[in-house]
């Protein structure tokens, strides 16, 4: 029934944005035969992914002669009486040219980022509107060309593409992301990584994250804040991740259907809708897929439901929609000895094959925001959210059923008292988030419900309250400093077990950031940066050995060093992006396996992460050249990593030290990793995509005592796009991966423990060469 009344929701909304079009049309073609003469055009002009006002764009007539420029709040306004095109020309940004310059009024132009030239793209990171080059810190950006330059089911290709970056994936139903090392242990999903969608938390409230609801296909751009950001973003040593969902490019009204078929099963078919108005843009995308899986039991459904609305009000006023609905049902094929690996690689796990392991679920998210100009000194940008999902999660060692319902918000305010001496930028936020999981537990009987083990009730409550300020001390220098207090707090109930019920609250966190920038030209950009952060254990992390609370728990800390180096050379053909840092963690999360199931935590590590990473990309052709190839890219990521186990001690359930690692290599984490990539593009459509990742040898266990063999894998993409009359635009494409055919584990499940004597189970081997194939249609209305 509810499902009824969304869809009915959706149809009513694109009825109505049907009907808008249709009065706009009509109002152009009686406009158009109206007697020429002087005429008014104002408006604001935005960035088309991240809602920011864009200043300094100019705004040429046909003839090239400028008619004006926006102000630093993106508004413009000018008179004109020719009926010519009109284009509007921003560095950073493709030049949008406006279809009918006889339009008057108000309208709201939305720009696209230029992926040629990442530096110079505005970034919202750290709460600022500033190109790339000219933001502190390390901050890479991903865009919806660099998740489809392979066959768009994972954003592993993507995000292996920033140095310092790594995701694993074996199969769809696992996935691991870390930062500089952050997160590469976590047992499941994600951890010390904040992630947001359209600047709604996906992280659950106890610093926990699956990014499985997310379609591939339907995010526009991504932002990776590498290092501690919690002095505005709130808990997470890691990093952010901040996605968001496509919007429809300006003044396109289209449908778009698509197909992918590839090996081991893989099947996709999706349907968009797009229209990018001047007072409404939405994007609307259904998908399904299924995927066979490489191995046996790696079966993975999706189903994807996704609404991405921007509306414009008024000149003062952007309201945002999303509406997100996600299916999976994922089998679960587990990991594997190196001997069982050697026999046969697809095979599964015999406990989750016999168990039928799997997870089986349904997220359902809303939010809604809001951007709102008082004066053009205060702004304001605040968002509210409700996230929910069921899980059905049998295991090797139990059946898990819950039941998660979260709410909360994000606010943030911004001043600038236009002070003539050392003029300053205030901000001032909050971020509230509060989630309820219903959990039971049973026994695995093959794959169905046994006894109730199980009943457990966890209320986490998270705030942040954050402030920056950013400070001009020159004309070319940024002083910045953020600050931000944190609490976190776990109400467990058990309602089978009273006696292990209790309250875990973490003493709050005051986290402080400090960071220097000097804009000394074109080809150098210097930034330094002092910042701390903070990540309390989850709430299945909190446990004795008894399931009782442990109230010494306390929160991981990090405090990081980092110089950041950024620029363009050769008439910024060649952008480079270099970061030297080095992080010390401390009260470091130790997992102990007391037996299978049961792993529990102590504060008994730390840590040192010293790094380098290198990021450079290079048009070779000149914008201006007439070749018949009109782009052509090399880039290449390189990642060094020092990172050694510093205080680092294995505790037994009653605290006693029972093994000592200080100086060994950080578990999971390779000293060396390189993405390098060629693309090209033709004039006449054909277009080519090579890319190689090479992984170096990485430590098992902390012991040190067993390595994952080095490995390097290549893949390719080529298609062809071409429009087809007015209306049609065709893309035709098909790739292969892993194109040597190389026999490798991504994912692997570190520290594991053989019982009884057995082997310990390190590896979820990667597929081996494999292809697809597939095709879009557009059609423009």
């Amino acid at each position: 029934m509810g499902g009824l009344i969304f869809m009915d929701f959706i149809s009513q909304f694109l009825m109505n944005i049907f009907r808008y079009l249709i009065l706009l049309a009509a109002f152009s073609i009686f406009s158009d035969r109206a007697q020429a003469q002087d005429k008014a055009l104002t408006g604001n002009i935005y960035d088309s992914q991240t809602k920011q006002a864009l200043a300094g764009v100019s705004i040429k007539n046909s003839a090239g002669q400028v008619l004006a420029e926006s102000d630093q709040y993106g508004h413009f306004s000018f008179q004109y009486n020719d009926n010519g095109l009109i284009s509007f020309v921003l560095v950073g940004f493709k030049t949008q040219v406006l279809k009918s310059a006889s339009r008057e009024g108000n309208i709201n132009i939305q720009m696209d980022a230029d992926e040629s030239n990442l530096n110079e793209v505005r970034v919202t990171g750290f709460a600022g509107n500033r190109t790339k080059k000219e933001t502190a810190g390390a901050i890479a950006l991903i865009t919806s060309a660099d998740i489809n330059r392979g066959s768009g089911l994972s954003f592993q290709q993507a995000l292996n593409a920033v140095p310092g970056v790594r995701m694993d994936q074996s199969t769809l139903s696992e996935a691991r992301i870390s930062i500089r090392g952050n997160g590469v242990r976590s047992s499941y999903g994600l951890r010390n990584i904040k992630v947001y969608l359209n600047d709604i938390p996906v992280t659950e409230a106890d610093g926990t994250t699956r990014i499985e609801a997310l379609d591939v296909n339907s995010i526009g751009r991504a932002e990776v804040i590498k290092g501690p950001a919690s002095s505005i973003y709130g808990a997470g040593t890691g990093g952010v991740i901040n996605f968001q969902l496509q919007r429809s490019p300006y003044q396109e009204q289209s449908f778009e259907a698509s197909a992918l078929a590839g090996s081991y099963g893989l099947h996709r078919l999706a349907a968009a809708y797009r229209s990018g108005g001047d007072q409404i843009n939405s994007y609307v995308s259904y998908g399904w897929q299924e995927y066979d899986g490489y191995r046996a039991h790696s079966n993975d459904m999706r189903r994807f439901l996704s609404g991405n609305f921007q509306l414009f009000p008024s000149n003062k006023r952007i309201i945002t929609l999303l509406l997100n609905r996600t299916t999976q049902y994922s089998q679960i094929p587990g990991s594997l000895t190196a001997d069982q690996v050697a026999a046969d690689p697809k095979q599964a796990n015999a406990s989750n094959l016999d168990k039928q392991a799997g997870r089986y679920q349904t997220w359902t998210r809303v939010g809604l925001g809001q951007q709102y100009r008082f004066s053009n000194q205060f702004s304001n940008s605040t968002s509210v959210f409700t996230y929910s999902y069921d899980l059905n999660h049998p295991l090797p060692y139990a059946y898990l059923r819950n039941f998660y319902q979260s709410y909360g918000g994000r606010t943030r305010f911004t001043y600038d008292p236009e002070f003539s001496a050392l003029p300053t930028q205030f901000i001032v936020g909050a971020e509230f988030n509060q989630g309820l999981t219903k959990g039971t537990q049973y026994v695995n009987n093959h794959g169905t419900e046994g006894a109730l083990t199980a009943n457990i009730d966890y209320h986490n409550t998270l705030y942040s309250l954050f402030y920056q300020s950013e400070t001009r001390l020159g004309t070319q220098t940024l002083l910045t400093l953020g600050l931000s207090y944190n609490s976190l707090k776990y109400d467990v109930s058990n309602y089978l077990l009273p006696a292990q019920s209790g309250i875990k609250d973490f003493k709050p966190q005051a986290t402080p950031r400090i960071a220097l920038s000097h804009h000394f030209s074109e080809v150098l950009s210097l930034h330094a940066s002092v910042s701390s952060g903070f990540s309390p254990p989850s709430s299945s992390e909190v446990k004795n050995v008894d399931g009782s609370i442990n109230p010494n728990l306390q929160a991981e800390k990090a405090l990081n060093y980092e110089v950041n180096a950024k620029g363009n050379l050769f008439h910024s053909r060649l952008s480079y992006d270099l970061s030297v840092f080095k992080m010390d963690m401390k009260a470091e999360l130790i997992g102990q396996s007391v037996q299978q199931g049961i792993t529990i935590y102590n504060n008994a590590g730390k840590t040192t992460h010293d790094g380098a990473e290198l990021a450079l990309s290079w048009q070779v052709l000149k914008p201006e050249d007439d070749h018949v190839i009109a782009s052509l890219r090399p880039f290449v990521a390189l990642t060094y990593s020092d990172f050694k186990f510093k205080d680092y001690k294995i505790l037994n359930a009653v605290g006693a030290v029972t093994a000592t690692y200080d100086g060994n290599k950080l578990t999971g984490v390779s000293p060396w990793v390189l993405s390098a990539g060629l693309d090209m593009e033709t004039r006449f459509g054909l277009y080519v995509y090579l890319n190689y990742y090479y992984n170096d040898k990485t430590p098992l266990n902390d012991s040190n005592g067993n390595y994952n063999k080095s490995y390097g894998v290549a893949g390719t993409k080529a298609g062809y796009k071409r429009k087809l009359g007015r209306s049609f635009e065709l893309n035709v494409y098909g790739g292969i991966d892993n194109v040597f055919n190389e026999s490798y584990s991504s994912i692997l499940s570190l520290n594991a423990v053989g019982y009884g004597g057995a082997q310990p189970a390190y590896f979820n081997p990667s597929p081996k060469r494999n292809g697809y194939a597939g095709l879009s249609l557009k059609y423009l209305l």
